[in-house]
């Protein structure tokens, strides 16, 4: 199992990387658009609504609009994509009113996945547009990543007050800790290795957030897969399961850093 984890998460990263460093930001848009895709293919195999065809590649379609919307439209209007959003997908629900049975419920859930998954990962684009270009993903990404690890290997070996037994069994104020040190060390080599980082309180400021909002959109998706009554959303990457499962933490992460560096001030929307 170990070994599967640690393959699929090299392929993972022989993706990521090179689109990051050489793709710019219509790279960063593909690649968002790519895992929004796939993520959204997950999560409509499991709501009822949506499991058959023509809800299926609505939602996928309506994804992946959203995606490239975030990258072709002037960052003040974004707000605007966002509020449209739900009367698009009402729109086309009327279009396809006699090809889609239930349809207020898969208008509801297609609303659901662009709503918690596909726009809040929609916000790397944004992120991408930032003056420093992509350094900021790497950052999410870095924080994110580093904290799962301390979180992993100090719950795995000290965990045991354990907090959400309810949601989810595993999850130990230890590993809480553990996932606090993993970040802050990822952030302190950020700030050593990368030029033009902001002050160490920002990225601080910044990594206390990330750790706050990680491990909640870890709880909501095993809360969603525990009403769902499913282990994994999917299965593409053996050993993490599906991209469902790898992106619960950047869910709610990518656009709070997003919101947190325009409230602060560093790094000019573009």
């Amino acid at each position: 199992m170990l070994t599967a984890r640690i393959i699929s998460a090299l392929v993972a990263i022989l993706i990521i990387i090179p689109t990051l460093i050489w793709g710019g930001v219509f790279g960063v848009t593909l690649l968002v658009a790519l895992f929004a895709s796939v993520g959204a293919y997950e999560l409509t195999n499991h709501l009822g609504a949506l499991k058959e065809m023509p809800s299926k590649i609505m939602t996928i379609g309506l994804g992946i609009l959203a995606v490239f919307l975030f990258y072709l439209t002037p960052v003040g209007y974004v707000p605007a994509v966002m509020a449209l959003f739900p009367l698009v997908a009402v729109l086309l629900h009327l279009f396809c009113f006699k090809v889609i049975e239930d349809t207020i419920n898969s208008v509801t859930q297609v609303i659901f996945v662009c709503a918690y998954l596909v726009i809040p990962l929609a916000h790397a684009v944004l992120l991408s547009r930032i003056e420093e270009s992509n350094v900021w993903i790497f950052f999410v990404l870095v924080i994110v990543c580093l904290g799962d690890v301390g979180a992993y290997f100090i719950g795995k070996y000290y965990g045991k007050t354990h907090f959400s037994k309810n949601v989810s069994p595993r999850k130990t104020i230890e590993g809480l800790v553990g996932g606090l040190i993993g970040s802050l060390a990822g952030m302190l080599i950020l700030k050593i290795f990368v030029p033009g980082m902001p002050p160490l309180v920002i990225l601080l400021e910044a990594t206390i957030l990330l750790c706050v909002a990680g491990p909640l959109g870890d709880l909501c998706a095993s809360a969603i897969k525990r009403r769902l009554g499913i282990k994994d959303f999917g299965s593409i990457m053996p050993g993490h399961g599906g991209i469902m499962d790898r992106a619960d933490s950047l869910i709610p992460t990518i656009p709070i850093l997003y919101y947190f560096l325009v409230v602060s001030g560093y790094g000019l929307r573009t």
